[in-house]
Parts: structure tokens; C-alpha cells; sequence
């Protein structure tokens, strides 16, 4: 084979990978902005504590137990943290439902959890809220635990209706829960609040327009 045909082979075969090139190149692309554009993205407020004493250490296991129950591989992903606290340390003294709605805009969450634990005579009460910013409404998650050492637990139930009331995923935990009739269909059914919530214009005294699952 002279120089001259060599030459004119590897011409032609560099030019054909280049005609490829482009079909590496688009289908991923793709593919992956098929898988992705359906995702909803979460985001967490780390939890207020309303108690005598220190546990902050409680609400940073929380925080981990919601990041890891309610991430869902192609379907809901979870903001980080880091992003979450960056919103809220720009934030002047506010209200919650001004927080939540900076958090949403800067983070770009689709839902915003919030949530407070309050201590009473021992026992501990876990109140928190999941905001639907795009249908702008919330719902309302309750547990109660009667020592400090079962409020992760109660968390993890929560996490379980979550999953299963919002976002209509049955985990393993669920089922357990409802072998257990820890979780009944009844009380996800209850978990639909009557009154509004107030979303002010300038102040949390404004007329509500949010409306309620």
C-alpha cells in the first residue's frame, strides 16, 4: 500500500468519526435532560427548638434524617445544606413564611420543609410543614415522642407519610410502619389542614391567600 492510499484511508476515517461525533455528543445530553426535568428539588430549613434545654444536636439529626428519607433517586433531590444556610444568613429578622419563599426563589425548591420541636414537661412534640411552592400550599406533619432518645425515630416516621402523602412513594419504611399500623390510611387522610395560612405582602398580619391541600 503506497503513502498516497495510507494517507487517503486515514482521511476517510477521521472524517467519519467526526460524522459520530456529534451522536456522542447529543444523545447523553438527551437522555439525561429526559430524566431530569421532572425532578423536584427539596429543600430543608434546619428546625427551631422551643425547649430549656440544649438540643441541637436532636435538630442536626433530624436535618440528616429528612435529607436521607426523602431523597429519591429521579425524582426528588435534595438541596444542600450549605446553599440553605447561605439563603438564610442574607436574611434580616423575617417570618417563616418569608424564609420559606427566599429559600424557594434563591435555591430554586420546588418544596420547603420547616419545623419545630417543642419540649413540655419531658416530652417532645415535632411540628412541621411541607410548602408546595408551585401550587403554593402546605401541609402539616405531626409526631410526639415521650423522651428525647424516640424523636428521631418519630422523624423517621414522618418521613415515611412524606414520602407517601407528598410525593406518593411507598419506601420500605412505609410498609413496615403500616405492618406495624404504626402509619394507618386514616391518619394520612387526616393530614389535611382546614385553616389558611398567611402569606403578607409586607407583614404575617396581611390577608392570607395561600391555599391548603
Amino acid at each position: 500500500m503506497t503513502p498516497l492510499i495510507r494517507l487517503i484511508q486515514l482521511t476517510r476515517s477521521i472524517k467519519q468519526g467526526f460524522l459520530w461525533l456529534p451522536l456522542f455528543i447529543v444523545l447523553p445530553l438527551g437522555a439525561g435532560h429526559a430524566d431530569t426535568k421532572n425532578i423536584k428539588t427539596l429543600a430543608v430549613i434546619p428546625f427551631e427548638t422551643n425547649s430549656q434545654t440544649d438540643i441541637s444536636y436532636i435538630t442536626s439529626g433530624v436535618l440528616t434524617m429528612l435529607h436521607s428519607r426523602l431523597s429519591w433517586k429521579g425524582h426528588v433531590e435534595m438541596v444542600q445544606k450549605s446553599r440553605v444556610d447561605e439563603t438564610l444568613s442574607d436574611l434580616q429578622q423575617t417570618g417563616q413564611v418569608r424564609r420559606v419563599m427566599a429559600v424557594g426563589e434563591k435555591t430554586g425548591a420546588d418544596y420547603v420543609i420547616t419545623g419545630i420541636i417543642t419540649e413540655f414537661s419531658g416530652a417532645y412534640s415535632i411540628d412541621t410543614r411541607v410548602y408546595d411552592l408551585t401550587d403554593k400550599s402546605y401541609m402539616t406533619f405531626y409526631g410526639q415522642s415521650k423522651t428525647i432518645d424516640r424523636v428521631i425515630p418519630e422523624v423517621d416516621i414522618m418521613s415515611a407519610k412524606i414520602n407517601k402523602k407528598v410525593f406518593d412513594r411507598t419506601t420500605l419504611s412505609y410498609e413496615k410502619f403500616e405492618r406495624e399500623h404504626i402509619i394507618t390510611q386514616e391518619q394520612l387522610r387526616r393530614i389535611n389542614p382546614e385553616r389558611m395560612m398567611p402569606l403578607p405582602a409586607m407583614d404575617e398580619e396581611a390577608k392570607p391567600w395561600w391555599k391548603i391541600w
